[in-house]
């Protein structure tokens, strides 16, 4: 699994309308599904392996790019998800969009 997978995963199960705290929500429930926490914890172990910046990197980018939305300010995480610090709020999503749009 890559990260770019692992992040439309997680966001597949969240509702919708996605907020602009989503990248969040991402990590969240990605952090408490265990077949997404084992997918990511394996992404992170290994010969290609990613650092965890590397991969938190890879995810925020994907929910990013996959709501062709552009990231605004960062927030701190870290009391609310162990897994990721900070993430950015995302600016200029589709309140309308749905995963046939791409």
């Amino acid at each position: 699994m890559d990260p770019q997978y692992l992040a439309r995963l997680a966001l597949a199960r969240l509702p919708r309308p996605y907020t602009d705290e989503v990248i969040l929500h991402v990590f969240c429930e990605i952090e408490r599904t265990p077949h997404l926490r084992k997918a990511y914890n394996s992404l992170l172990k290994g010969d290609d392996a990613y650092t965890k910046g590397g991969l938190n990197s890879q995810i925020a980018q994907s929910v990013s790019s996959t709501l062709d939305a552009e990231a605004g300010e960062r927030m701190d995480a870290g009391d609310i998800c162990e897994i990721v610090g900070t993430v950015s709020r995302l600016e200029g999503i589709d309140s309308d969009w749905t995963w046939d749009d791409d």
